[in-house]
């Protein structure tokens, strides 16, 4: 692809490895039409998102404005990245030499989640380890609109459940290395994760690392007591207490 457009962590587009100075108008303007790509835009939809605030004529004003602002700033050799519905609706040219980290990090993820439980196909493991790579961060960081904090949350909640399938992938071969790593990086994008937490301490149980698995339950303890307030919940406690009754290997 000749453009990469990357929303997840820093945003920034590229062009041959050089990075586009886009307004920020514009790249809100292109995540909006990248992450709803599959609905129709209707113009009066647009400027309510975006130029609520406005005279109605000023904001068909903004509006026209920032989709040739956008469609100049991404025409790659002829290429556009927007055209038109018949109804005149702006939408995203699936023909453009355009890459969108987010378009590529949900098309991975996707099928491996609609998967049975267990061993993962080969295609679907190496999908699914690419797709996550691509998470390399929240999306939009420094935005605060209500659509993009809604599609935030959605796309982190889809990356925690892609790290939960491949922790359960590996450990359905055996590998108990690789999904510690899962869980772990699951953790830390959200490690009030309880049902991760106890599949971390177990893992760690099963491959004989008795005090990793002891550790592991304290940092979470300490992290629920000063983040809410609470103590670790029942099956959590019965969990390390099997593990402490045991004798160390």
């Amino acid at each position: 692809m000749q453009v990469s457009v990357e929303f997840l962590g820093r945003t920034r587009v590229l062009s041959r490895g050089r990075e586009l100075a886009l307004s920020r108008q514009s790249i809100s303007f292109l995540a909006y039409l990248v992450l709803y790509r599959e609905l129709d835009h209707p113009r009066e939809v647009m400027i309510e998102h975006f130029w609520s605030s406005h005279e109605p004529a000023r904001a068909r004003s903004c509006l026209g404005t920032a989709l040739s602002r956008l469609r100049k700033g991404l025409c790659i050799e002829g290429h556009d990245c927007l055209e038109l519905s018949a109804r005149g609706e702006p939408r995203i040219s699936l023909s453009a030499p355009i890459w969108y980290d987010v378009v590529a990090f949900e098309s991975g993820i996707g099928p491996s989640l609609a998967a049975p439980p267990g061993v993962l196909e080969p295609s679907l493991l190496e999908n699914l380890v690419v797709a996550l790579s691509h998470y390399r961060g929240d999306l939009l960081l420094g935005w605060y609109e209500g659509w993009v904090l809604t599609e935030r949350e959605r796309l982190r909640l889809l990356c925690l459940r892609g790290y939960r399938r491949l922790m359960e992938h590996y450990s359905a071969v055996g590998n108990i290395e690789n999904a510690l790593a899962a869980g772990h990086a699951a953790l830390r994008i959200e490690p009030l994760q309880e049902l991760v937490q106890q599949r971390v301490i177990e893992l760690y149980h099963a491959s004989g690392q008795r005090a990793a698995a002891i550790r592991q339950y304290e940092r979470l303890a300490e992290l629920l007591k000063n983040e809410l307030g609470i103590a670790p919940s029942k099956n959590t406690r019965a969990l390390i207490e099997g593990v402490r009754s045991e004798r160390p290997h």
